[in-house]
């Protein structure tokens, strides 16, 4: 009998430890935000879009360790950077996920997420777009270094080089074409002589293309395209006119192996500051840094808003009204377009990897 009434004893005590325990354990009663991030994790574009989703648990994380209004919740998806996708993605977004607040990446995918978040009222960050458009309507921003400012420096630098004739490989993206006729532009405006090639998305077969673009005998080729037609044109040239060299905005930053361009620079992006490199690479196991400064600074001038705002909905109000912010990756500043601008920079890649060599 003592027996019985020892181990009836001993499990009563541990059926009120458990529920000390239980006790004890904080549940978060704050009111939820949730963030979409429309991202390619996979696919052409996938190294890049993995390290955006690092930066965005490297914010959640720090996140976590502060005692703010709201409890940040992240809702992360592949798009493979496919429009069919992206535009599934911001239904499930929207409709069963309802989220707060929409992040994605570049003009292709923010022109797709624009419509619906102007509808439905939902916050959207499209970061490394260069398309204007993207931040048209009241939820709609972009955050990263615009085109304008990048071909204001990529022209400098022809001109201190004393370049006179370019040519021009444009695919036909919208993200690419906008950043094409900037360059343009400024190239009409110092009378250098150029030509410009245009090629279909994912186009593999380039020959005839490259036999004319030789025939044009320029001083530097300007290559604004995507992989795979990126990776085919930069090796063609490498093999027929290693001699020519060849430069680009930001697109360089794809390439897995920038062995190819040794030697070579390139208009880049504003990028994540000194303080904060090592910081994001530690992280991530990973030098690939592009965009992981804008979903970062993008994250945290949403909660910004939010925390600041009245109540949820007025938090786009309090998101417009931030006209400076010093981010991860220096002082930005909100134009009247919604547009959250940073300052182009230069690099060259110096044994495979791209060097900052003038901010």
């Amino acid at each position: 009998m003592r027996k019985w009434l020892l181990g009836l004893c001993m499990v009563l005590a541990l059926i009120a430890c458990k529920d000390e325990e239980k006790d004890s354990i904080e549940v978060d009663t704050r009111p939820v935000i949730k963030i979409g991030f429309n991202l390619p994790l996979t696919g052409d574009m996938g190294n890049i879009g993995q390290a955006m989703k690092g930066a965005a648990n490297l914010a959640k994380q720090d996140l976590d360790e502060k005692r703010l209004r709201y409890n940040y919740q992240f809702v992360i998806e592949d798009n493979v950077f496919e429009t069919r996708k992206i535009a599934t993605i911001n239904q499930k977004f929207v409709f069963l996920d309802k989220v707060d607040a929409i992040i994605d990446f570049t003009s292709k995918i923010g022109q797709i997420t624009n419509p619906i978040t102007e509808k439905n009222k939902i916050i959207h960050i499209s970061i490394c777009s260069s398309d204007a458009k993207v931040a048209e309507g009241k939820y709609n921003f972009i955050h990263g270094t615009q085109p304008k400012a990048e071909a204001e420096r990529l022209v400098e630098k022809i001109i201190e080089d004393r370049i006179n004739n370019v040519v021009i490989f444009t695919s036909i993206d919208q993200a690419t074409i906008e950043m094409a006729d900037t360059i343009k532009q400024k190239l009409m405006g110092k009378k250098i002589k150029f030509k410009e090639f245009l090629t279909n998305p994912g186009e593999k077969d380039v020959s005839l293309m490259l036999n004319m673009a030789k025939d044009e005998k320029p001083e530097l080729y300007v290559v604004m395209e995507y992989s795979p037609t990126l990776n085919i044109i930069l090796k063609r040239l490498k093999e027929t006119q290693n001699n020519v060299p060849v430069t680009a905005m930001e697109t360089f930053n794809i390439l897995e192996d920038k062995s190819i361009l040794e030697g070579q620079w390139f208009v880049d992006a504003a990028e994540v500051n000194k303080d904060n490199y090592e910081r994001f690479v530690a992280y991530n196991k990973s030098d690939n840094i592009y965009g992981v400064g804008n979903i970062y600074d993008a994250i945290m001038l949403l909660v910004q808003a939010f925390e600041n705002a009245e109540s949820k909905d007025k938090a786009v109000d309090e998101l417009s009204n931030i006209k400076t912010y010093k981010g991860v990756v220096g002082d930005l500043w909100q134009d009247e377009n919604g547009i959250f601008n940073s300052k182009a920079i230069l690099k060259r890649i110096i044994n495979g990897k791209p060097i900052t060599v003038e901010k």
